[in-house]
């Protein structure tokens, strides 16, 4: 009988403690540097109950394809599972502390299924009913900390489910383990550090004049704030000063916009905003450069497209510059182009135009590889063009470089920002003024860019095409466009309701036949696929997010923006 109490006793200890919230994650070491990923990453767990629990059976997922089932011993086979009553329990790549960097893990995962990305990514714990009783959504640096070599630590403050979802609770460890990084596994984390809760937003600028030959043009700043009106006095600057500062006041508006007017064109300031004269812990800088504020119809040569193609030659073949002339222009060679790589500022104008002259509206398309663009466009897309240009150099942007365009050597057109460099996620590192194009372009539509999904133009290198064109990707090429597929006319085809809440998703053609249906993310990469005889569509594994839908019928095509909440 005394066995079986104790029995009974064990079986009571480990068997409830299974309600959302009972575990907490606490830290993450998603990018160590002492040692590879492969051995040094790790996250640690909190149980906030007054009994053990053991997660044996319990899955380890993100919100991707990740997933693993936590099993007796782990990979290493002397792994626990216990999580103590108000403790602490590790789980890692590796709990050989002399590949791993020196971090005590309690438990291995090893490489069976999941991996904590650099960037943004989720940790998911789901009990044996899969119940989901943990979750963390970190961002890459958005609003979580993110620096290589430095796990992610929540303030000890907020442990609870609801608190460690919250970003500005997280802060970076300030303690080194083993070989050098910085963290506490398997042990209470230090107190995170006050911080500055207000950010700087997006900029512009605009020319109050316009004047030819002109030298007292000037020019007017938005800058854009939030996370103020922290009970502090915050003075808003200049350097240089004597402009005239209006706009809201970050004082006591918590979100709005600063306005600096009467800047000399040709005059770069600094923006600070700052809250230290009053004991407040910010201290923030914007850098702003001067637009050139040349008079309307004195630029005839306008950006159109930023292509970063990926083609079959492979390369930098897929790169090129779409322009269009707005005048005739008798010598080109007035004008120019330089990349500005990665967010570093201006590279100078490192293209020259040849000395040919085009004609009001000629489409002017600059490419690595002429050949290349071609086969992509297919020939009569190519042949929308009008001038043909060919350099073996040039241009040479990536996904996250800005360009301009020069005109007698001044800038006379920016696409991007030159001293901003969009992070690959399109989450980590935003821009004010474009966003992440590898492998895609940037089209400009009536004065606004659009852009195809990051990675859109890829192909699988697992099963190379023969043959592979824009109109073989989720995202063609606008200039181009109408030569694709026929589009259903208004009215042919339904799509309902968008935004989708329920998880279903109804799609309606008056034509008969199969309607083959794909969903890409925004990153263009393609999230579900399938064959529809009826009309409701299963959209319940979807994310909330914004999508790209393409269904096709027949000869017929349509994409469309899908919203999931």
């Amino acid at each position: 009988m005394k066995k079986l109490y104790i029995l009974f006793l064990f079986a009571c200890t480990f068997g409830f403690a299974q309600n959302p919230g009972d575990i907490v994650i606490t830290e993450i070491m998603n990018d160590p540097v002492s040692v590879s990923d492969t051995f040094g990453e790790y996250f640690e767990i909190y149980n906030q109950t007054a009994s053990p629990i053991d997660i044996v059976g319990w899955t380890l997922k993100d919100d991707g394809t990740d997933t693993y089932v936590i099993v007796s011993g782990g990979e290493s086979g002397t792994g626990t599972t216990i999580v103590p009553a108000g403790g602490y329990l590790v789980l890692g790549r590796s709990d050989d502390t002399m590949v791993n960097g020196g971090a005590s893990v309690d438990y291995s995962y090893g490489d069976s299924g999941h991996t904590l990305g650099n960037g943004a990514d989720e940790i998911v714990l789901l009990n044996t009913s899969m119940v989901e009783i943990a979750r963390v959504n970190y961002d890459g640096g958005v609003t979580f900390p993110d620096t290589p070599g430095a796990s992610i630590s929540l303030d000890p403050s907020s442990l609870n489910e609801t608190d460690n979802d919250n970003g500005s609770n997280w802060c970076l460890s300030t303690t080194p383990y083993g070989d050098g990084d910085l963290g506490t596994p398997g042990t209470a984390n230090s107190a995170c550090a006050p911080t500055c809760q207000t950010t700087l937003g997006a900029s512009d600028t605009v020319c109050d004049s316009s004047n030819p030959g002109a030298t007292d043009d000037t020019y007017s700043v938005t800058l854009d704030f939030s996370g103020a009106a922290t009970g502090e006095t915050f003075v808003v600057s200049t350097t240089p000063s004597g402009f005239t500062i209006g706009g809201d006041d970050p004082t006591s508006t918590a979100s709005g916009t600063i306005t600096v007017s009467g800047v000399t064109e040709g005059t770069d300031i600094t923006i600070t905003v700052s809250n230290t004269g009053d004991g407040g812990l910010c201290d923030l800088t914007r850098d702003i450069t001067s637009p050139v504020c040349i008079p309307i119809n004195s630029v005839d040569l306008e950006l159109i497209g930023i292509i970063d193609f990926t083609v079959l030659s492979g390369g930098s073949d897929g790169k090129a510059i779409h322009l269009r002339a707005t005048a005739d222009i008798a010598d080109l060679s007035i004008y120019g182009i330089g990349v500005a790589n990665n967010g570093g500022g201006t590279d100078g104008q490192e293209y020259t135009f040849p000395a040919i002259a085009v004609s009001n509206g000629d489409h002017i398309l600059l490419a690595r590889s002429l050949t290349a663009m071609e086969a992509f466009l297919t020939t009569p897309g190519y042949n929308l063009f009008d001038v043909y240009l060919e350099d073996s150099s040039e241009p040479s942007q990536n996904g996250d470089d800005a360009i301009e365009l020069f005109k007698n050597g001044v800038v006379v057109e920016t696409f991007g920002d030159i001293d901003c460099r969009p992070s690959s996620d399109g989450t980590t590192v935003t821009c004010p003024n474009y966003q992440f194009y590898e492998d895609a372009w940037a089209y400009k539509d009536n004065g606004t860019w659009t852009y195809g999904a990051a990675q859109c133009t890829d192909y699988d290198t697992g099963n190379v095409p023969s043959t592979w064109t824009t109109f073989d990707t989720p995202c063609v090429y606008p200039f181009v466009a109408a030569l694709s597929t026929q589009e259903f006319s208004e009215g042919e085809l339904s799509i309902f309701p968008n935004p989708v809440s329920n998880g279903n998703l109804t799609i309606k053609s008056k034509f008969d036949g199969e309607m083959k249906v794909k969903i890409y993310d925004i990153m263009g990469r393609q999230v579900l696929t399938a064959k529809m005889k009826t009309e409701s569509l299963d959209v319940s594994s979807l994310r909330s997010g914004l999508y790209l839908l393409n269904v096709s019928l027949n000869n017929l095509s349509s994409t469309r923006k899908l919203i999931i909440e």
